[in-house]
């Protein structure tokens, strides 16, 4: 083979990551559905007070607090946007979960996040997939969103 040969790449390579780039995609697609955001109407303190009231209106219970922007601020960004990311759960509902599909771990605790944008506060979260082939882990998944959709639109309001 000379170097002016054009290389022959087998059919089967090509189709291949044809398959891969589009599945790429299409996950790419689907996490990006799974994001809800909301603008809220009250400052950032406030509306993570709002957010604690409508977490345990729900019957979660918080489970850990991370305050990115303010230890961000701590070492030495004296001007840096607060972010906040609170994660929080509810028992009968992971135990419920995890009977369903154990693999549904990877979307627990539930989390709802808080950060200062140029547009005012945005609350934020990601959605559980609620169009799988298992039309129990659906219902469940539907439950969660509904919940966690409730949670985001009662601290905003």
């Amino acid at each position: 083979m000379t170097t002016k040969q054009p290389l022959k790449v087998p059919n089967f390579l090509i189709f291949l990551f044809l398959i891969l780039s589009m599945s790429g995609c299409s996950q790419k697609d689907t996490d990006a559905n799974r994001l809800y955001q909301q603008l809220s109407n009250y400052n950032f303190e406030n509306t993570l007070l709002n957010l604690d009231i409508a977490i345990s209106e729900h019957n979660y219970r918080i489970i850990h607090r991370s305050n990115i922007g303010q230890a961000i601020r701590d070492r030495g960004e004296e001007y840096y946007p607060l972010s906040t990311v609170i994660s929080f759960c509810n028992i009968t509902y992971a135990k419920e979960m995890m009977e369903i599909n154990s693999d549904l771990i990877n979307d627990m605790p539930c989390i709802i996040t808080v950060r200062e944008d140029t547009q005012g506060v945005i609350v934020g979260t990601r959605l559980m997939v609620d169009n799988t082939s298992d039309p129990v882990q659906n219902d469940f998944a539907a439950r969660i969103n509904t919940n966690l959709l409730s949670i985001v639109q009662e601290t905003i309001e």
